[in-house]
């Protein structure tokens, strides 16, 4: 068990080292013998790892955007609604709701880049084009790094709009003692 979980180990380590190299403006890997090697021989486990990945990750891109939907839908545009109907000032929130949803329009294509990327990665026949498949892994994980930060940004914007809610907030309450 502990030799097959090394053996693991090194090829997921093997795919995410080497060194890099420019080719026609695109990323291409150097992969040595021995890499392409491993990744020929832990082929099928290195497969089922990244379907496991895109199931967890697609339930929670699922949930993720359900959130951020009740965000958008269910909090930020009531809540512009209702303070522009105050005649309040609310240019900062609305500008916030605005970047909000634009952000997560870009998640959205982001995620889909992501999963296609990685559903490619999946069905490529890793022994008989391992470089082909370590190339597609990368380029995945670069995808997947920038669903990050769209979903970092989200949350950023979430806690700017709540931050702009509750100074809007203790306005009201200062004009109305």
């Amino acid at each position: 068990m502990n030799k097959r979980f090394s053996v693991i180990v090194a090829a997921v380590l093997v795919l995410f080292a080497g060194p890099v190299v420019s080719a026609q403006g695109e990323t291409s890997l150097i992969l040595t013998d021995t890499q392409v090697g491993l990744i020929k021989a832990n082929c099928i486990s290195v497969q089922s790892t990244l379907t496991r990945i895109h199931t967890n990750d697609a339930l929670s891109r699922v949930n993720l955007g359900r959130e951020y939907e009740t965000i958008s839908s269910k909090f930020m545009a009531p809540m512009n609604s209702r303070v522009a109907l105050a005649k309040l000032d609310s240019v900062e929130m609305v500008k916030t709701t605005v970047a909000f949803n634009d952000k997560l329009d870009e998640f959205r294509s982001a995620y889909q880049q992501y999963e296609q990327t990685l559903l490619k990665a999946i069905q490529t026949k890793c022994k008989d084009q391992p470089v082909a498949f370590f190339d597609t892994v990368v380029l995945a994980q670069q995808y997947r790094d920038e669903v990050r930060q769209k979903v970092v940004a989200l949350g950023e914007l979430t806690t700017q709009y709540n931050t702009q809610v509750k100074a809007l907030r203790s306005k009201a309450v200062e004009a109305n003692k």
